[in-house]
């Protein structure tokens, strides 16, 4: 799956959606996509607009008009969006500004919520050190691993964060993830406008997710008006990476109690 595709496809079906989070690309969400294709569905990830071109300074909502644009050109009238941590955030944007679009919702280790002061103080000056020509530097991509996969899989699985920190370090433009990270660094705290979410979402975080403690999660399901909550132990923010089993039933079954007729 190259970085250069906007979208992968597979299956066919009702649509299923997944945007990616950052550092990430489409291929994160290979194991869904196989899961969902033989099951009758038609499973769609698609790139983030930083690595199908020039990378930019974009915003959230950049990125909400982007999906939206994909809908259209494939042809999609409604559709179960799925996102992964900034995917997330898109995803929960998307809801509020297209709920026409959308018959169900999957929100990734993702939260609402805004960011602290100190965090965004000290991401910022991580992501600052992205302001480089080439690949993501490799001393970020260590750096980073931690922050994207959970500490049992660190342990047990470190295979699957090696695979990532080398992808990162020899594929990955560094200022595509410099401004895939400003775009979401400064957003703001939405807690407060989900009960105009009235489609039904599943919610899916990982109990070892550092940079978004799992509780953040919990204040958004709490907000939704119709939320499933599916916690995973012994997995961190790139939880449906970490323990595919278990979130690929999950989807399955979330998606078996929608009407997408």
């Amino acid at each position: 799956m190259g970085f250069h595709e906007r979208f992968v496809e597979k299956g066919s079906g009702p649509a299923v959606v997944f945007s990616h989070g950052t550092l990430m690309d489409a291929a994160m969400f290979e194991p869904q996509l196989d899961h969902l294709a033989e099951r009758g569905y038609r499973a769609i990830a698609y790139n983030s607009r930083v690595l199908t071109g020039e990378p930019a300074p974009h915003t959230l909502g950049d990125l909400v008009e982007d999906c939206r644009a994909l809908l259209d050109d494939l042809g999609i009238g409604k559709c179960v969006l799925a996102g992964m941590s900034v995917g997330g955030f898109t995803a929960l944007e998307f809801a509020l500004a297209y709920p026409e679009r959308l018959q169900g919702l999957i929100v990734i280790a993702a939260t609402s919520k805004d960011y602290t002061a100190a965090e965004r103080e000290a991401y910022h000056g991580q992501f600052d050190k992205l302001d480089v020509d080439g690949w993501v530097p490799r001393p970020f991509a260590e750096w980073v691993a931690p922050f994207c996969f959970g500490e049992t899989t660190l342990a047990r699985n470190s295979a699957l964060a090696d695979h990532w920190v080398e992808r990162w370090a020899t594929t990955v433009p560094a200022r595509a993830v410099l401004f895939q990270g400003r775009s979401w660094l400064d957003k703001e705290d939405i807690t407060e406008r989900l009960a105009a979410v009235r489609i039904p979402v599943l919610v899916v975080h990982g109990e070892e997710d550092v940079p978004l403690p799992i509780e953040r999660a919990e204040v958004m399901a709490n907000a939704l008006p119709d939320a499933t909550f599916l916690r995973v132990p012994e997995a961190g923010h790139s939880v449906n990476l970490e323990s595919p089993a278990v979130v690929n039933a999950t989807i399955a079954r979330f998606l078996g109690r929608l009407d997408l007729s």
